[in-house]
């Protein structure tokens, strides 16, 4: 009996001893885990931009007139010296009362006189008539022999009298007839179809190409340097990318840049032309400055609906850096840094061990390893700062 219960006894203590054990012994750490591999990595930049012409002409007003209405609107085709708007001489101002009494008064004064010019050339019309006459009459006379010399030398100048004073008299005249139109031009006060005012000039187009915005479409007056219209050639597009200065600096004339999520399903390959040696401020959405840099790239190929975009419309560029085909990478939330170095945990025996890796290019989510780690390795990613080497994990 006494056995019996010294062996109950001592069941009981091995139980709970053991229970105390599998209480107080350090539980398993639960992580998540990805493998070494080798696929093809890119490390690239990406940012958003827009399209532009190269070469964007803005046509102005060469000086201050009336601008007749515009017939052209925007997406017309046009070349190069096509008339695309017609200037007027602008309308005269209203006058008052007595300017407009003294106007009207100067218009009869030039028409009286225009009277006077148009009577004094009728005469030395007929003077010029008798005199050439009278030439023609002498010279017949003197080849009889019944006119001397003298009478037919005196009847020449007086027939070239006679013309000197008819062309005076035309050239009075004409100089009436301008006097006449200046005068009824201080009276005009208004016109009642502005569109029938006379053109002065005509604004041509510079190159052949589309109109891409009017400006003014009104006929109204404008000043000199006015602008009116902004054409150029659709087929001459490019790209303005505003990249950080410090991706600018990794970016070199030739870089490969994809053109994506710019409407189409394809993407659109592309090439830098420029990277500008001077960058800019610029606030970005949360109020912080940045040093940006306007990238320019042309599109190396081009799709049909690539043909429709226009100017100003927004693309997003992907500027490849370094691209390589086969490379033994992890995710980048695997690395921690260690000793002054990188390092990653990966699972051994089940087991967590730190383990040192070298590292080479890093693109968003990957990170090149050279060193340090064998394709298929199970890496630990998001390692908490609770594991440490040599403690249990499990995987999630």
């Amino acid at each position: 009996m006494i056995w019996n219960r010294t062996v109950a006894i001592g069941i009981g203590t091995v139980v709970l001893l053991g229970l105390l054990v599998y209480g107080f012994w350090p539980s398993a750490t639960a992580v998540t885990v990805e493998r070494a591999v080798r696929d093809s990595l890119r490390v690239t930049v990406e940012e958003e931009g827009q399209t532009q012409l190269r070469e964007p002409y803005l046509v102005s007003a060469p000086t201050t007139g009336y601008l007749k209405r515009v017939p052209g609107a925007a997406g017309d085709t046009i070349g190069k010296g096509d008339v695309l708007a017609h200037l007027a001489t602008l309308p005269s101002n209203v006058l008052d009362a007595s300017s407009y009494e003294a106007a009207q008064a100067q218009v009869e004064s030039a028409r009286a006189a225009l009277r006077r010019a148009e009577a004094n050339a009728t005469g030395t019309k007929a003077a010029l008539t008798y005199a050439e006459e009278e030439y023609r009459r002498l010279q017949r006379l003197h080849e009889q022999g019944t006119a001397s010399q003298q009478q037919l030398d005196q009847a020449r100048v007086e027939a070239q009298q006679a013309h000197a004073n008819h062309q005076a008299a035309q050239q009075t005249v004409a100089q009436a007839r301008g006097e006449l139109r200046a005068a009824r031009s201080r009276v005009v006060t208004e016109t009642s179809d502005p569109e029938s005012l006379p053109s002065r000039r005509a604004i041509r187009a510079p190159v052949e190409g589309h109109i891409l915005r009017v400006h003014q479409e009104s006929a109204t007056v404008v000043q000199a340097g006015t602008p009116l219209f902004t054409v150029g050639n659709p087929d001459s597009l490019e790209v303005s990318v505003d990249v950080l200065s410090s991706d600018a600096v990794r970016i070199t004339e030739g870089t490969p840049v994809e053109l994506v999520r710019w409407g189409g399903d394809t993407t659109v390959e592309g090439r830098v032309r420029v990277v500008p040696p001077q960058g800019e401020t610029e606030v970005s959405a949360l109020g912080v400055e940045e040093q940006r840099v306007e990238v320019i790239v042309d599109p190396t190929e081009s799709s049909p609906q690539w043909q429709r975009l226009g100017t100003g419309y927004r693309v997003v560029a992907r500027f490849v850096l370094w691209a390589g085909a086969d490379v033994l990478q992890v995710p980048q939330s695997a690395l921690f840094r260690h000793d002054g170095g990188w390092a990653v945990f990966v699972i051994q025996d089940g087991r967590a061990e730190r383990r040192a890796v070298e590292v080479g290019h890093r693109s968003g989510l990957q990170v090149e390893i050279t060193g340090g780690l064998r394709e298929g390795t199970p890496v630990v990613t998001h390692p908490g700062n609770e594991l440490s080497d040599g403690m249990r994990v499990e995987t999630r």
